[in-house]
C-alpha cells in the first residue's frame, strides 16, 4: 500500500471533534476545546455531540454521522473526545465508506484503538495514539508531553527519540537495532479485535501495548488468549509496553509488572517497557502505521517518525 501522510496544521485550521465512545461531562471536555483554541486552532463541535445513551456519548446513528461528516469535511484533523467504550460499534458502518482522498490527522487512544486499527490497516492512514480532548487543558499546557504534541501537530517536530527503555527478556538485551512499522494500543481493545474485520495484524511490526485498571491476573489472562490465538508468535519484531496503571489488588499489592515479566519470559522476540504513553502522568504521542527505529541492549531506545508533511 502506498505510503500516506497527514498534513501539518496551521493556526486557524478546523479540527473536527467527535465522541465515538463514552460520555464526558461538558466541563471536562470544554477544557480541551479551550486548549485547542488557545494554541490557535478552530475546534468544530457538533451541537448534539453529547446525548447520553446508556454506556455511550450518544446513540450509534448520531456518533456515526459525526464520524462520517468529519472524515469528508474541510477540516485537517479529527480529535476524539475521550475513550471509555463504544468505538468498535462504528466499524461495521465505517467499512461501507469509501476512504477520503487524503488522510487527516486522527488523534485519540484507549478505546479509540479500534478506530486506529481500522484506519491504519484498511485505509493505510498513519494515526496518532495521543491525548483525547478530555485530557487537555490550558492549565496543563506546559507539561512536556502536551508541549511536544503541540509542536508535532504544527510540524515543528517530525520525530522523537525515547531513551531508557527497560529490556524485559534476553532477546531485548542484545545490542542491535531494527526498524519497522508500529501498531497496537490498548491491550483490552487488541483482545477485542480478535475475529473481527479490524483484527490487529502485527506480522513484521513492532507492537506497542498499554492499559489501565487491569489487575495482574487479568493481564495474564489476556496475554494467554492472545498467545493461544497465535497473535504473539515469531511474526512480531518486538513489543514495547507503555503505562499499566491503576491495577492494584484488593490488598494494595500491584502484580502488573509481574504479569508483564511472565509474558516476556514466554516469547522469543524482544520485549521492553518504559515508554511514557498511555493512562499515566505523561501520554506522549505514539504513531501507528509509520516506520520507527528500535535500538536494543543496555541503552535501549526508540525513535518515532510521525507521518506528517507540509
Amino acid at each position: 500500500m502506498r505510503k500516506k501522510s497527514w498534513s501539518f496544521l496551521s493556526p486557524g485550521d478546523v479540527v473536527d471533534i467527535i465522541a465515538p465512545a463514552s460520555y464526558s461531562p461538558q466541563e471536562k471536555f470544554q477544557d480541551g476545546i479551550n486548549w485547542l483554541k488557545h494554541i490557535g486552532l478552530n475546534p468544530r463541535v457538533p451541537n448534539d455531540i453529547i446525548k447520553p445513551d446508556l454506556f455511550f456519548a450518544a446513540p450509534l446513528d448520531i456518533q456515526f454521522k459525526h464520524l462520517k461528516d468529519a472524515l469528508y469535511s474541510d477540516s485537517k484533523a479529527i480529535w476524539c473526545l475521550r475513550g471509555g467504550y463504544g468505538s468498535m460499534r462504528l466499524i461495521p458502518h465505517l467499512i461501507k465508506l469509501k476512504p477520503p482522498k487524503r488522510p487527516k490527522l486522527f488523534v485519540g487512544f484507549s478505546d479509540i484503538t479500534s478506530l486506529h486499527l481500522f484506519l491504519s490497516q484498511s485505509w493505510g492512514w498513519p494515526v496518532i495514539h495521543g491525548r483525547t480532548i478530555s485530557q487537555l487543558s490550558i492549565a496543563l499546557k506546559q507539561t512536556k508531553d502536551r508541549a511536544f504534541l503541540k509542536d508535532l501537530i504544527f510540524g515543528r517536530k517530525e520525530s522523537k527519540t525515547f531513551k531508557n527503555l527497560v529490556p524485559l527478556n534476553k532477546s531485548a538485551t542484545q545490542a542491535l537495532s531494527l526498524s519497522g512499522v508500529i501498531t497496537g494500543g490498548n491491550l483490552r481493545m487488541i483482545q477485542s479485535s480478535l475475529g473481527t474485520p479490524w483484527e490487529i495484524r502485527p506480522k513484521g511490526k513492532i507492537l506497542f501495548i498499554e492499559d489501565v485498571s487491569e489487575r495482574g491476573y487479568s493481564l495474564d489472562r489476556m496475554f494467554e488468549q492472545l498467545i493461544q490465538a497465535r497473535l504473539f508468535d515469531n511474526r512480531i519484531k518486538a513489543i514495547i509496553f507503555g503505562d499499566f496503571t491503576d491495577g492494584k489488588e484488593k490488598n494494595g499489592n500491584d502484580l502488573t509488572s509481574d504479569a508483564l515479566l511472565r509474558f516476556a519470559s514466554r516469547v522469543p522476540y524482544p520485549v521492553l517497557k518504559g515508554l511514557p504513553a498511555g493512562h499515566g502522568e505523561f501520554n506522549y504521542p505514539v504513531p501507528f502505521n509509520v516506520n520507527c527505529q528500535l535500538f536494543l541492549g543496555k541503552k535501549a531506545a526508540i525513535t518515532f517518525h510521525y507521518g506528517g508533511k507540509n
